[in-house]
Formats: C-alpha cells, structure tokens, sequence
C-alpha cells in the first residue's frame, strides 16, 4: 500500500502504524514515528500536526495539512480523521478497542493505489466522487482530473464538491 495509515489512541499515542507509514518517517521522511508519538519531521510543521491531531481528538471535521518533502519540497499529504460510533466497533475485534484518530499520508512520489470503494464505503461517496478524490489526491490539477477520466472541468469540480461536502473537508487552509 502507498498511503500510509496511523492509528492513534485517546492519548494520540500510536497504536499502528503500517508499513508505507513506517517508511514516510525515515531519516529522510516528513514525519517521525518515536515513543508511541508522531511528530513533523521539520520544526515549522510540528504544531500544526500537533493541533491537526488534537483537532481529531475532539471529533472535530476531518483536517488536512500538507508537509513538504525535503528531497524536492513536494507536499506530503496528511488528513486527521477522527473515530466514533460503529467505526470503533470495527478496530475492537483485532483487538484495538481504544483508537481514537486515523491518519492517512499520501506522498505525491507514491501514487495512491486505495480501492476507490474503500473511500466509497467510508463516506458514502459514489463510485464517480472516489475516482475524482483519488485523483485530486495524488496532486493532480481540475483540469488533469479532468483529463484523466474523460470528463469535463465542470464535472470535476462538482464532483469535489460533493466530496468535501461529505468528508467535512474544506479546500486551502488546513482545518483544524
């Protein structure tokens, strides 16, 4: 898998972390996985994270933030999600009853390969909105999107907005 996935505990202590996380927080990674925490890697972008992460903690819309590479300054994506209600229930029977947060991080020099019916099953988006998220998240412009899937700007642009709408994320600024 190239998003890497960290799953975080009431005290935003890591509880897993999956492979491509574990290699997003190398020597050369924009994040750093050490003592049960997660931070920034760079010094300017561990508060955001830090805030972006307790945003999540207190069931807050999802957040996003973006942490540029050190090898080329490409933003290495970062969306906090919280976890309630049935979700929970999902994480208790492999034993991680706790989980509190989700992070996904989409590197732009790994491009994604998540089953658009995962995001589909997730926040209800229809099979039309995941191919449009999938493909805006890999760092493509509207009109690559656009271009990609054989549709026109418009389309696209209406299809982002259904996804934010339904993922509670917004466009620029993080949220958090």
């Amino acid at each position: 898998m190239s998003v890497g996935i960290i799953l975080l505990d009431r005290a935003a202590k890591v509880v897993f972390a999956n492979v491509a996380a574990r290699a997003m927080s190398g020597d050369d990674g924009v994040l750093r996985l050490r003592n049960s925490a997660v931070t920034a890697a760079s010094s300017p972008h561990a508060r955001p994270l830090e805030h972006l992460i307790q945003a999540a903690m207190r069931h807050l819309p999802v957040g996003t933030m973006g942490i540029p590479r050190p090898r080329d300054g490409r933003l290495v994506a970062i969306v906090a999600s919280s976890i309630r209600g049935r979700d929970i229930d999902r994480f208790s029977g492999i034993g991680m009853r706790d989980i509190a947060a989700m992070l996904f991080i989409s590197d732009p020099g790994r491009p994604p390969d998540i089953p658009a019916q995962w995001i589909m099953d997730v926040y209800g988006l229809t099979l039309a909105e995941a191919r449009v998220a999938l493909c805006a998240a890999s760092g493509a412009s509207i009109a690559e999107v656009a271009c990609k899937l054989n549709v026109s700007s418009n389309t696209v642009k209406t299809h982002l907005r259904q996804v934010f709408l339904k993922t509670g994320a917004r466009a620029g600024r993080p949220n958090y």
